[in-house]
């Protein structure tokens, strides 16, 4: 895996991390320590990716609602 590659991991990880917690701040810090020396980056909420878009849904309770004819929820 690449410098960039790893970066980008840890920004999507924890970019999860926050959509599942309110509390958490809402940006990413990331600090790359290597042979040439520390780099470190900032990315705020509003680049981070959003999970509840990139996902389908699956028979969430928005979809029941949203649909035309309300069907029994059934598992």
């Amino acid at each position: 895996m690449t410098k960039d590659e790893a970066e980008k991991l840890v920004v999507k990880a924890v970019s999860l991390a926050i959509a599942r917690d309110g509390a958490s701040g809402g940006v990413v810090r990331t600090v790359i320590i290597n042979s040439e020396g520390v780099t470190r980056n900032f990315y705020p909420g509003d680049t981070l990716p959003l999970w509840h878009e990139e996902l389908p849904p699956q028979n969430s309770l928005l979809d029941i609602l949203s649909s035309s004819s309300p069907d029994p929820m059934v598992s």
